[in-house]
């Protein structure tokens, strides 16, 4: 039996938009298909990846989803691309604060903000 689909993907104006849709991105299953997903529906041809990561109604995320986040912001980066992440919630803006991600990532209030940045 194939996973359950855990993300969605639209486009708008050339910019992959992700959302998630699990409340917890936790355990360990959950964050491995999420992750297989978003890899096998972006783009692998070189050219420069845009893509936002839209975390409307997510409460929780773990550490592994942390990791697997920093491994396709690299991704993107190798194609000289933009990763942008949006909607995160006070609780995820604290884990992202804590743990100093908040410098690598380029987070957003909303997904228009993120596709002003992107398109600027």
């Amino acid at each position: 039996m194939p996973p359950a689909e855990r993300i969605t993907i639209s486009e708008v104006d050339g910019v992959k938009v992700v959302r998630f849709l699990d409340r917890q991105l936790f355990d360990e299953r959950t964050v491995r298909e999420v992750a297989d997903q978003i890899a096998d529906r972006l783009p692998n041809d070189g050219k420069p990846i845009r893509v936002v990561l839209d975390f409307t109604g997510v409460g929780l995320i773990s550490s592994t989803l942390l990791s697997k986040l920093i491994l396709l912001q690299r991704r993107v980066d190798g194609t000289q691309g933009k990763l942008r992440l949006c909607e995160l919630s006070p609780v995820l803006q604290q884990v992202f604060r804590t743990s100093n991600l908040d410098r690598l990532f380029g987070v957003d209030r909303d997904l228009r903000s993120s596709l002003e940045t992107l398109h600027a």
